[in-house]
């Protein structure tokens, strides 16, 4: 089932976005010509994955009742140096609380990799544009 929001001007460099309840801004530190109001969408993009990916940990070492309060997920990126903007690397670390055996490294790997946007990083979606100017 298709979600649709819309992302609005919150300042002249930044933008928001209405999630139900959640509001989440947008901007460029001032050193790129932005406000330093929020975090850049890239920099939300790569901590999506991050977050992605400590929600269906945390799932899975809470369901064998392991306390997943000091799981951490460190993120290093760097965008591309060439061709078109974008990531040009993105890693993840997982640090596991303790008390996580051994015998779940497999399984753990394979549910950060069904993390929908893990998938989305390794399948892209379709991407379409149009844009609609005003009469």
């Amino acid at each position: 089932m298709p979600l649709t929001f819309s992302v609005t001007t919150a300042s002249p460099t930044a933008s928001e976005v209405r999630l139900g309840r959640h509001t989440l801004r947008f901007d460029q530190p001032a050193s790129h010509g932005g406000g330093g109001t929020g975090p850049s969408p890239l920099v939300v993009f790569a901590s999506a994955s991050a977050a992605c990916a400590h929600y269906f940990l945390a799932q899975f070492l809470n369901a064998r009742e392991i306390d997943s309060t000091d799981l951490v997920v460190d993120v290093t990126m760097a965008k591309a140096e060439e061709g078109i903007p974008r990531l040009g690397t993105l890693d993840l670390l997982v640090k596991l609380p303790a008390g996580v055996p051994q015998k779940y490294a497999k399984a753990i790997q394979k549910i950060i990799r069904q993390c929908p946007v893990h998938g989305t990083l390794h399948t892209p979606p379709e991407v379409g544009l149009e844009v609609i100017f005003p009469d």
